[in-house]
């Protein structure tokens, strides 16, 4: 386990190098799309409207838009891998891993 906590409704993401077999979601508007394994998430706590959220299990798999101009969220690596910092309204779609 990483020696870190987040908070809120963020999500730390571990990147895939390749979408996982059997898992193709394609952008209309030709964005790239990109995928991760949630390796820690905050409490779920929306602040801007005072609730809490859903949100996705440690290990699921889930999608977000790569920006045509820049990262989705932030972004670091250890170990060579790497991981990012993401908002839950970034997620297009959760998978659970089995």
């Amino acid at each position: 386990m990483l020696p870190f906590e987040v908070y809120g409704i963020n999500l730390v993401v571990k990147v895939l190098p390749e979408p996982p077999s059997g898992i193709s979601l394609y952008c209309p508007a030709g964005s790239p799309i990109r995928y991760g394994t949630v390796v820690a998430k905050g409490d779920g706590f929306d602040e801007g409207a005072n609730t809490f959220r859903d949100m996705p299990p440690i290990g699921s798999i889930v999608a977000f838009e790569e920006e045509q101009e820049g990262v989705e969220g932030h972004y670091f690596y250890t170990n060579d891998e790497e991981y990012r910092v993401l908002r839950l309204d970034a997620v297009i779609i959760s998978f659970p891993q089995t």
